[in-house]
Formats: structure tokens, sequence, C-alpha cells
């Protein structure tokens, strides 16, 4: 299957749940990083910058998703020119500037990160603006080429060229991606139990966290999945899992709304976004078992529910 941004956003950083979310289990002490004993400011640092990246690669996949719908319609167009609907209704992409009231920037790793950290991040950082750059020269090239008609002389060979390249360039692009949310996973999980730890909604804020890596680690044993029916016992089991978790922490009580007005109906929102995504995955499963195979549509369907859940625990957190 060939990947499109959408699903490669998928493919490299789906394990890490974004904004406030990444997961281990308290009982994984020994993995805890240096920074689980920092100070409550240097904790709120980190995550503070944690939220600062995240926001930064949630604008560029915004962007991204974008570009990845027009190259589509592109490729069909430059394969049949001559119809004279190939071109029309395609906007450009634009890429908007999120508000962030932090005075930390991508580019510049706060001091409560150890030195190497620091160096780690800015060089990513650098590799993932950098990528974006061309990325976004390299499509006004194609914007140009299809405004001016150049299609014609050349029989779209040029056009279709600089879609590859915009395709290769994402797959660099979403490795930087991935080196930044993957060692924010770890970081930031550490630093944010230092400062939820005397959270009185911690327990509710923990049980949602596990919830979405676990749909996001079901969801990265779907893309991965070369041979449905080689691998159909191990993904049936892995949903079964998921079910058993949505069950368990749909039974908690709810938040108390005396003390927490709003609460209790953001965390019934919350498992009932979870349980919308269980049903997708069953009609997927169910799919896939009749096919032999899993359809790209089923899996972006997926990568929406799961966003949605996103959408929902940042409700509760707010």
């Amino acid at each position: 299957m060939k990947l499109t941004i959408k699903l490669l956003v998928l493919a490299v950083a789906i394990s890490f749940t974004a904004c406030k979310s990444g997961d281990k289990k308290e009982s994984d002490s020994k993995e805890k990083t240096e920074y689980a004993e920092a100070d409550n400011d240097d904790a709120n640092q980190i995550v503070e910058y944690n939220n600062v990246l995240v926001s930064l690669t949630d604008q560029n996949n915004a962007y991204l998703k974008r570009v990845d719908e027009n190259l589509q319609k592109l490729a069909k167009g430059l394969a049949n020119p001559n119809d004279r609907f190939a071109f029309i209704g395609i906007v450009s992409p634009y890429a908007s500037s999120s508000i962030s009231h932090s005075q930390l920037k991508p580019e510049t790793p706060p001091s409560a990160l150890s030195s190497d950290d620091q160096k780690y991040f800015k060089e990513n950082v650098t590799g993932l603006n950098g990528t974006l750059a061309k990325i976004k020269d390299t499509y006004k090239a194609l914007n140009d080429y299809i405004k001016a008609e150049d299609w014609k002389d050349d029989k779209s060979a040029k056009g279709n060229k600089l879609i590859d390249s915009i395709y290769s360039m994402s797959k660099t692009y979403y490795k930087y991606d991935e080196n930044l949310l993957a060692k924010l996973e770890v970081i930031g999980d550490d630093a944010e139990r230092i400062v939820l730890k005397t959270h009185p909604l911690k327990e509710y804020i923990f049980a949602m966290k596990d919830d979405r890596k676990a749909v996001g680690d079901f969801n990265k044993l779907i893309i991965e999945t070369k041979n449905f029916k080689a691998e159909e016992g191990k993904i049936k089991s892995a949903y079964e899992t998921l079910v058993a978790q949505n069950t368990k922490h749909t039974e908690m009580a709810a938040p108390d709304a005396t003390k927490f007005p709003s609460k209790d109906g953001s965390f019934k929102n919350f498992n009932e976004s979870f349980k919308d995504y269980l049903i997708e995955a069953k009609k997927t499963i169910r799919d896939a078992s009749a096919s032999g195979k899993l359809a790209e549509s089923d899996l972006e369907d997926l990568i929406r529910k799961h966003d949605y859940m996103r959408t929902t625990y940042n409700y509760f957190v707010d």
C-alpha cells in the first residue's frame, strides 16, 4: 500500500499520543529518566516545552494533510490533463500559525533539559523546519507548473516528479517528527507525573492517558499488518483487550460535579469517544476478515476516531 501523508503520520508517530498524553505504567520505574526526580519548576518547564513542540507538529500536520489531499487530486489530473475539470477546485494549502502564550520556542529547548537533550531537540527541530520549508517551496513550484499548463510540454513528467519529491521529503519530515515525539513521550511523561502528583483528578487523567495510549498501540498494530489473515487472531485479541479497558473505565464513578463542574460530563464524553472508536474498529476487522485485507479508507477512519479521543481528552484537562 502506498502511504499517503495521512497514513504516514500514523505509521511514524502514532505511538505518541500527543498533548499531555504520553504514558508509561507506574510499574515501569526502571525505565524512568533523570527527569523523574526533577523539582516542580523544572517539571513544569519540560511539560510546557512538550506542549509547545506538540503544537508545532499539530500545526504542520494540518498543513501537510491539506497538501496530501491536493497531491492526490493533482496526480489524477496529471494522468488525464485533457479533462477540462482535472485541476478545477484545488485550493492552495495554507499554513496556519498557532497562537502560543508560552515564552518557550521550539528552537530553544529549556535549561531544565540536559545539554545532550537540548542538542537533540535543536538538531531535530532544525531538520523538521528545514524539510517543511523545502516541501512548501516544491509545492509552490508544482502549483506554478500547473497554472502555466507546462504539462502540455512534457506530458506531465515534471509535475509527477515534483509530486514524488514532496512525498519523499514528507518521509524525511516525519522521521524528524518521530524523533521529537518519541523523546517527548518519555521525558514529558516523567515530568507530567511530577506535576500531576497532587492533582485531585489524576485518577481520571491517567485512565484516559492509558486509553489513548492503548488505542494508539492498536492503530499501530493495524497499520503495520502486512498479512491480515496471519495476524487476525492477534488483532482480535488486542481488540477484546481494548473493549475490557473501555468497560472498566466507563464503570468508574464519575468526578464529583459539585466539586468539579462539567468534569463528569467531559469524562463520559471521553469514554463515549473511546466506544465510538471500538465500533469503528469492529467494522474494520469484520470487513478485513471478509476481504482478507485492510482498506485504506478504514485505516483513515480509525485515525480520525483516535484523534477525536484526543479532543475529548483535552476538553477534560483544559
